[in-house]
């Protein structure tokens, strides 16, 4: 069978028409970026009893991404017991904001699982970290120059950082 076969029989497989707008260098330093903040999370949250224990995969390394749910990164543990989903972020400046595809993901995730779902955010600019948990009430939405669009919290609306630990011992 030859190549032009496998199309008369209907391959899967199509050609992708699109050219990326972040050079593999940025896309690379965001998730530096978030793997820094998941460091500094997971420590705090070490620190104040609970285990977070890796959930999402790490896609950075993929070529293509196949359309998918996104995962939090980490389910958190106390006592051995699931008690929520978190997803750290880290941002070189004061943008508290995520991926729409990944919001819609963490709540499908966190309803499948029966567990809270938090996102926490880390900023770089200002050396300062905010979380909120999801849904959220008040949010706006913005396409971004990647042409994501990208679910923007009120920062008002988000606690600090540092108070994850005792909002998760409320669980």
């Amino acid at each position: 069978m030859s190549h032009g076969d496998l199309w008369e029989v209907g391959n899967p497989l199509k050609e992708l028409d699109f050219n990326p707008i972040k050079s593999k260098r940025k896309f690379l330093e965001n998730y530096e970026l978030s793997d820094r903040a998941a460091q500094m999370g997971d420590e705090m949250l070490r620190k104040n009893g609970f285990t977070p224990v890796p959930f999402g995969e790490d896609r950075r390394n993929e070529r293509v991404w196949e359309v998918g749910k996104d995962k939090p990164d980490r389910k958190i543990l106390r006592d051995s017991r699931e008690i929520a989903l978190v997803d750290w972020k880290g941002k070189s400046k004061d943008y508290w904001m995520i991926n729409e595809r990944a919001y819609n993901g963490y709540l499908e995730w966190g309803s499948n699982l029966k567990l809270p779902v938090y996102v926490a955010i880390w900023s770089f600019q200002s050396n300062q970290g905010k979380f909120i948990k999801l849904p959220v009430g008040t949010f706006s939405k913005t396409l971004q120059r990647d042409l994501n669009t990208v679910v923007v919290f009120d920062p008002k609306s988000m606690k600090p950082w540092n108070g994850l630990p005792a909002e998760l011992n409320t669980l």
